[in-house]
């Protein structure tokens, strides 16, 4: 049992059995809890409104911050800004649920390139733990670990969350900007054209589509997420890129459970559909609308291997976008139309860079192409041409929707 401060001030100490989950905590309690924890060995279970992490704590300190949906893409990017990159990046313990997912991969990279492994450790729980201090309430849940070895670098706490506790008081100063995980749309190319040059434009605009975090834009410029945060602030009061608001995520009820990111939708009989994105935002929000309609759902971030999963799933329809790593959505397109069985199944490319050339390549290529909404505002228009869709190549026997 672990003493955790439950009260507004954090000198009041109550008991907490390890396992109880601690609702709507301000980042005082949560603070002061790992304090606590930090004394032995364990897992934290994190969750916000937005976002959820598993914190390996050990004896003295911090060794891993992974946060839900996001590990793998977040250490493979890091390593490769530091010339590492894997031919092939192993599933991991996704399913373990009280085990962080990325441990045993990571160990074995640390014995090879043990330098460059602690500075991408610890650039993630810096980033993490600044991301942590710019939300408001949270849930959390302590869970014991025994038999985890001591295989990488432990930080200790007080300086980690020292420099997080400071970055956050200059992020708090942006005007439009407010977290490192909110996505960013370019809505004047022109301007932004004659800003950066024709030749920083193709990467600029690559990653201004509405679907890449505002940390992930730092590290394809190989610079400071504060700096990266400093001129998307400036371009967003000038109008010519938007910052979106962070998606709410689902409520799930067995914090710290042993449940993978993604849950199956409940039973259904309507047609079966599939989703090919990596955004683990998209992802959620398509399981969920399509769910609700009254189709079958299954998805994947994995474009490389979405092929064989479709063949086995027997879609009525498939939805993909065109950026993603691996394979982008034409060769995804091409792979899919030289299988015999998938020949002529329903395509539809769903992509935020609603461009005449894509909307050209999709006709070409025998596809239907949406364009993602840019704001809210274009959200009714989406899910009305999604519907209409639905209902000429996939529809519902009921044909009810919501």
């Amino acid at each position: 049992m672990s003493r955790i401060p439950l009260g507004p001030d954090t000198s009041s100490v109550g008991e907490v059995p390890d396992g109880q989950v601690v609702k709507d905590a301000s980042l005082l309690i949560l603070l002061a809890a790992m304090r606590v924890m930090v004394r032995s060995n364990g897992i934290l279970h994190v969750e916000t409104a937005n976002h959820r992490w598993k914190l390996l704590l050990q004896r003295g300190g911090l060794v891993l911050m992974e946060e839900e949906g996001h590990v793998i893409p977040t250490l493979c990017r890091k390593f490769n800004n530091r010339g590492i990159r894997f031919a092939r990046v192993p599933e991991w313990e996704q399913k373990q649920g009280n085990r962080p997912y990325c441990y045993p991969f990571v160990s074995q990279v640390y014995k090879r390139y043990p330098d460059i492994t602690k500075q991408v450790l610890k650039d993630i729980l810096l980033e993490s733990l600044l991301a942590l201090h710019l939300e408001d309430k949270f849930s959390f849940v302590w869970r014991p670990i025994s038999d985890l070895p001591a295989n990488l670098p432990v930080w200790q706490l007080p300086l980690l969350e020292g420099n997080a506790s400071s970055e956050a008081r200059q992020w708090q100063q942006f005007q439009c900007v407010q977290h490192p995980y909110q996505q960013v749309q370019l809505l004047d190319a022109a301007n932004m054209l004659a800003r950066v040059g024709n030749d920083n434009f193709p990467l600029f605009a690559r990653v201004t589509t509405g679907q890449h975090r505002l940390s992930e834009i730092a590290d394809n410029f190989k610079q400071p997420i504060y700096r990266t945060a400093l001129l998307l602030d400036k371009l967003a009061q000038k109008k010519i890129v938007a910052i979106l608001p962070l998606p709410e995520r689902q409520s799930i009820e067995d914090l710290g459970g042993s449940q993978p990111s993604y849950q199956p939708a409940p039973e259904k009989t309507g047609p079966k559909i599939f989703v090919v994105d990596d955004s683990p935002v998209l992802l959620r929000q398509f399981r969920d609308l399509l769910s609700n309609w009254g189709y079958q759902v299954n998805l994947t971030d994995d474009a490389t291997n979405a092929t064989q999963m479709i063949s086995n799933y027997n879609p009525a329809m498939v939805f993909l976008d065109i950026n993603m790593p691996g394979l982008n959505g034409f060769e995804l397109i091409r792979q899919i139309r030289r299988q015999p069985t998938l020949a002529l199944i329903p395509l539809v490319l769903v992509t935020a860079e609603n461009s005449m050339t894509n909307s050209f390549r999709a006709k070409w290529a025998n596809c239907r192409f949406i364009a993602k909404p840019r704001s809210s505002e274009d959200t009714d228009d989406f899910r009305d041409q999604l519907r209409a869709i639905l209902r000429e190549l996939a529809p519902l026997p009921s044909d009810v929707y919501i």
